[in-house]
């Protein structure tokens, strides 16, 4: 497994490409972040040079899968992120099926769509990005987010559903993202889940419940959580996606604890 920083919480008083200086200074190999508008992407490709890999970032800010009226403007926002991805050596983009707003919450989706039709909605509008993500060598993965928290109001707020969509799908470059702090909050029994359903996960999101802090700081046991992904083949990348409980530095170096632990206990954590 790989170990990935996300860059949107920590740090803030440095630029996107400095925070990532740090995150592979305190020993990590990898990170991600959301929309890649505004950031200066020359910077980042140069700590990519560095050694410093993309595990993901976000596919697109605007549209909706649950609408096919705003299919046009997603496809294309995926479009443009697929270009970014290429151009960071990134093989991998996060989606969600609602846009939304600055406060966490959907943007509000049209009154005459039932939840049936949005849920063939956006089977429907992955199958149709499916062949677009296979030629450029994407994976597209699909993230369900909590609505009593964070996200009222988002459309996909279970794992379980999730993984049904993409059942129906039926393309292997459609993944979950399945986000361990959100499904924790909406469903719980996380480990069972994963070990249930580990082919169609693509990537991992990694905090801590209650707060979204790092691992370390609320109720989830994350050392078990992932010696049990690692016994059962996960080696891909778990992105810890947190706000620090206070100094970054220190929220790091739990982290790094972490690692070091599963280290000595005979895993393979990058």
């Amino acid at each position: 497994m790989r170990f990935a920083i996300c860059l949107e919480m920590i740090y803030p008083e440095l630029d996107f490409a400095e925070r990532a200086v740090r995150v592979q200074q305190a020993g990590f190999t990898a990170v991600e972040f959301w929309g890649w508008g505004g950031k200066d992407l020359d910077a980042l490709r140069k700590v990519v040079d560095q050694g410093v890999g993309v595990a993901t970032f976000s596919g697109h800010r605007k549209g909706s899968l649950v609408d096919p009226q705003e299919w046009t403007l997603y496809t294309e926002e995926v479009r443009r992120s697929v270009e970014v991805a290429r151009r960071l050596d990134c093989d991998r983009l996060m989606l969600l099926t609602d846009e939304l707003l600055p406060d966490g919450s959907a943007r509000p989706s049209r009154s005459d769509l039932t939840p049936a039709q949005k849920r063939d909605n956006v089977v429907r509008g992955l199958a149709a990005l499916a062949p677009l993500a296979e030629r450029a060598g994407i994976t597209l993965l699909l993230e369900p987010l909590n609505t009593r928290v964070d996200h009222p109001g988002y459309f996909l707020d279970s794992a379980r559903e999730g993984f049904a969509i993409l059942a129906e799908v039926g393309s292997r470059s459609i993944r979950l993202l399945y986000d361990v702090y959100h499904m924790q909050i909406m469903e719980g029994n996380v480990i069972e889940t994963l070990r249930r359903h580990l082919p169609l996960v693509g990537h991992i999101h990694a905090a801590d419940v209650p707060g979204r802090h790092e691992p370390g700081t609320g109720e989830l046991h994350y050392g078990n959580i992932l010696r049990a992904l690692a016994d059962a083949g996960y080696a891909g990348s778990i992105g810890f996606e947190f706000t620090p409980q206070g100094d970054t530095d220190r929220a790091l170096g739990r982290i790094g604890d972490l690692r070091q632990d599963l280290l000595k206990a005979g895993y393979a954590i990058r």
